[in-house]
C-alpha cells in the first residue's frame, strides 16, 4: 500500500506559554484550546486529551451512521452519540471507552440492528480496537 503525502498534518499541538499544560491544538481548519483540570495541574480550559479521542469516536460514529442511513434512505431524524472513557487496571487493555447510540426516527428494529452493526464499523473504532503504529522523527528547531 503507498503511503500518501499530506499538504498539512492532520493535527497539531503547541504549548499556549502561558502557564499550565493548556495547549493550542489544530485539526483541520479548527483550533481549540487542549487542557486538564486543575487536580492534574491545569486550568480546565478546555477537552484533555482522553476527551478528544472520545470526541473522535463520538464524531466518527455519527458520521458513519449518517452516511448509512442516507445511503438507504431510512428516516432517521436524530442521532447522539456520547463516549465515556472508564480506566480498569485490572484489565488488559485497562482503558475501555462505552459508547451510548440514540437514534431518532421511523426505524424497524432490524434497522436499529443494523445501525449499530455499522457502528462497529466506524473507522475510529476499527482504529482503537485494533491499535495503531506511532512513528516519531524529531522536526526541525
Amino acid at each position: 500500500m503507498t503511503e500518501v503525502a499530506h499538504t498539512r498534518p492532520f493535527a497539531t499541538a503547541t504549548d499556549t506559554g502561558t502557564g499550565a499544560l493548556q495547549t493550542f491544538v489544530t485539526a483541520g481548519p479548527s483550533t481549540i484550546v487542549a487542557d486538564v483540570s486543575a487536580a492534574q495541574g491545569g486550568l480546565d480550559l478546555g477537552p484533555d486529551p482522553h476527551e478528544l479521542v472520545a470526541a473522535g469516536l463520538a464524531a466518527c460514529t455519527t458520521m458513519t451512521l449518517r452516511l448509512y442511513a442516507n445511503r438507504k434512505n431510512w428516516d432517521v431524524s436524530g442521532l447522539h452519540v456520547e463516549v465515556f472513557s472508564h480506566y480498569d487496571a485490572d484489565k488488559t487493555p485497562p482503558e475501555r471507552f462505552e459508547r451510548v447510540i440514540s437514534l431518532e426516527g421511523n426505524l424497524n428494529e432490524e434497522q436499529r440492528e443494523r445501525l449499530f452493526e455499522i457502528a462497529e464499523k466506524c473507522p475510529i473504532h476499527r482504529l482503537l480496537t485494533a491499535g495503531a503504529r506511532i512513528v516519531t522523527t524529531v522536526g526541525e528547531e
